[in-house]
């Protein structure tokens, strides 16, 4: 008997699904490139249960022909490449032809299709992998699949399976993705009956941005656009100000297809130079048209990885790209946006507290202090922000955007989440400690404090120094978090993406631990009706989307560390920088503060707070301490 025999189809189909197919959001990456290849202008798709039990793909594209459907299903079937030598110019996102056997070796699935110039269209329905029933049909032109039940024959499989929101929010990202790559196409994604994500599909990439980041993040970003004989590179990255505490947010596209590439994100980093802070990343989405000579798709059956020909020179134009675009703009904070943050606001009255924003597209603009009307598109609000760029002058009227602080800090790495534990419980162990009686007398480069005392010369870290102070303000006031609160005449309004959206309303609990109540304001939008006592009034906006954005990236943390994180990274954040002069009282006032913290010699991340010369290190240093002086006569020198 034979030792080797050759595999039934079906079951290399489900071997395939295991390498193609990792989950829901996995199906419509799929479908939809397919979707995208047959040249819809419009696609509609529609889940239950995040995909587990329904995802419904609806476009108006070329179709499939009725005697091809079934072929279709077949294992390595397709019609992008018909020799090796396409395998070597692809110019379409699909091409292996194992994406719908393997969608269909692992669920139930129903195709409706029909193309142009034909009398009718067809229906054929599968479950796992076994063709049921086909019938004749009537449809419009453009193709319908239905994928029920996932993953119903591979229960192994749906072990793996994260909750319904998580799986829900890699799936919005995919759609999200694949809109910035092909703002051309109008993008519907609806779920449970609710509509998430509406792209216009005009073609415009900076109105694609607004739907998937929203209008103030795509007021923020700058066009590039860079070529040589070999690439051309197009697309939008964020002013240093905009940033988030990962690198999600970066989108990288190879002619239309989203790719992961280690060094293309480094090249745009570099492209920054020194203007992000450390352990923060900009919102990107850069566009490259390639020869497809020199890139190889074919590397990994999910065809995020690509291989490059000549990827130092394309790393180069995207540095040089970024650099000249960033090095057109005025990257000093509005000063007038700042005032308006410092301004005090009017504590109200309980009835002036009802004011019915829910039923009411209206805004409250932080600039000129006054109401405006939200447009009621996106591309009705996308239309005056393009105007805008245009004008020499800004415009007085602006949308209500999201506060941030323009930093260069060197000060310290970023660090890991088992640094920051560890840190943390560094930092709880922290005892009380006796501070030396100073004395200041000056500053140098703006960076260091220079005082005396009885025991000689201190030179103190001022960035370091104020780190510490507020480090000790927040941590105790955020672990003194109870209904303290103080309410707001004007809600704040905090839009993030889809994705991002559905994940904080899950961990909305972490939130109110430390006294923030955010209520869910539309699709990606939330409302703060009142602020914690402890957060000072100009660090609200920027504050709550700190923590929001900490959430993101550390998932699962407790309270407890979330509290501890939260006062390091607000501690650092809220801190005067180098090349900063203090006046005397300032820097005399600092040092008062800083005699009596708990721990006054280290900033939270470990760095020295102050150094010490004693007045022997001093005479060393200087020579003094050698034996008296005696003239040249008496030492017969002469």
């Amino acid at each position: 008997m034979s030792h080797i025999i050759e595999l039934p189809e079906l079951l290399a189909n489900q071997i395939a699904a295991g390498e193609v197919i990792e989950r829901p959001a996995s199906v419509v990456k799929e479908l939809l490139e397919n979707a995208i290849d047959a040249k819809a202008s419009q696609i509609t798709i529609t889940i239950e249960e995040a995909g587990l039990k329904t995802i419904e793909i609806t476009d108006d594209g070329e179709g499939i022909a009725p005697d091809e459907v079934a072929l279709a299903l077949r294992r390595h079937a397709t019609s992008k490449i018909k020799s090796q030598a396409d395998l070597f110019r692809i110019r379409t996102l699909g091409f292996r032809g194992e994406a719908l056997p393997s969608i269909a070796s692992v669920s139930q699935i129903t195709i409706r299709t029909a193309r142009k110039g034909l009398s009718h269209g067809l229906e054929l329905i599968s479950r796992g992998g076994k063709i049921d029933s086909q019938k004749t049909i009537s449809r419009p032109v453009g193709t319908q699949i239905i994928v029920e039940d996932l993953f119903f024959n591979t229960p192994a499989r749906l072990k793996y399976v994260k909750s319904q929101q998580a799986e829900l929010a890699h799936i919005i990202d995919v759609v999200n993705r694949l809109s910035l790559a092909h703002p051309e196409i109008a993008f519907h994604l609806i779920n449970e009956g609710r509509e998430l994500m509406h792209t216009a599909g005009t073609g415009n990439l900076r109105q694609a941005i607004s739907g998937v980041y929203g209008i103030a993040s795509a007021k923020k970003m700058v066009e590039i656009s860079a070529q040589d004989l070999d690439f051309q590179v197009s697309g939008y990255v964020s002013l240093p100000e905009l940033t988030r505490a990962n690198r999600n947010y970066i989108s990288i596209f190879i002619n239309g297809r989203y790719i992961k590439n280690f060094l293309l994100n480094r090249a745009i980093l570099e492209g920054y130079g020194s203007k992000l802070m450390v352990g923060r990343f900009p919102l990107v989405v850069i566009s490259i048209e390639i020869d497809p000579y020199l890139a190889d798709v074919n590397v990994h059956p999910t065809k995020q990885e690509v291989r490059l020909s000549k990827e130092k020179e394309l790393m180069a134009l995207i540095r040089k790209a970024i650099e000249d675009a960033l090095g057109q703009q005025d990257l000093i904070p509005d000063a007038l946006e700042n005032l308006a943050k410092s301004s005090t606001r009017v504590k109200p009255k309980t009835e002036q507290m009802t004011l019915p924003l829910r039923q009411t597209n209206l805004y409250y603009d932080t600039v000129r202090q006054d109401f405006y009307v939200k447009p009621e598109t996106v591309a009705e609000a996308i239309k005056p922000l393009e105007e805008e760029q245009k004008e020499e002058q800004p415009r007085a009227i602006k949308f209500a955007q999201r506060p941030t602080q323009v930093v260069e800090d060197m000060e310290h790495p970023a660090l890991t989440q088992q640094e920051l534990a560890k840190l943390v419980d560094r930092l709880e162990g922290e005892e009380s400690s006796t501070f030396p009686e100073l004395d200041y007398f000056g500053q140098m480069h703006g960076t260091y404090l220079f005082a005396q005392g009885k025991n000689g010369l201190y030179i103190i870290d001022q960035h370091a120094a104020q780190e510490r102070v507020k480090y000790e303000y927040y941590r105790e006031k955020i672990g003194q978090v109870d209904a303290s609160a103080q309410q707001l005449l004007v809600p704040y309004m905090f839009e993030f993406p889809q994705n991002d959206a559905l994940l904080l309303s899950q961990r909305m609990d972490a939130l109110r631990q430390v006294g923030v109540n955010l209520e869910e304001y539309g699709s990606n939008q939330f409302i703060l009706r009142e602020h914690p006592i402890w957060m000072k009034e100009d660090e609200i906006e920027s504050g709550i989307y700190e923590m929001c954005d900490m959430l993101l990236l550390t998932n699962q943390v407790s309270i407890k560390q979330y509290r501890a994180e939260l006062a390091i990274m607000m501690s650092c954040k809220r801190s005067i920088k180098a090349n900063h002069a203090l006046d005397d009282y300032s820097a005399r006032d600092l040092l008062r503060q800083l005699a009596s913290c708990q721990n006054p010699y280290n900033c939270p991340h470990g760095r020295p707070v102050l150094v010490h010369f004693s007045k022997s290190d001093m005479e060393k240093m200087f020579r003094r301490i050698q034996e008296n002086h005696s003239s040249l006569r008496e030492l017969g020198k002469y």
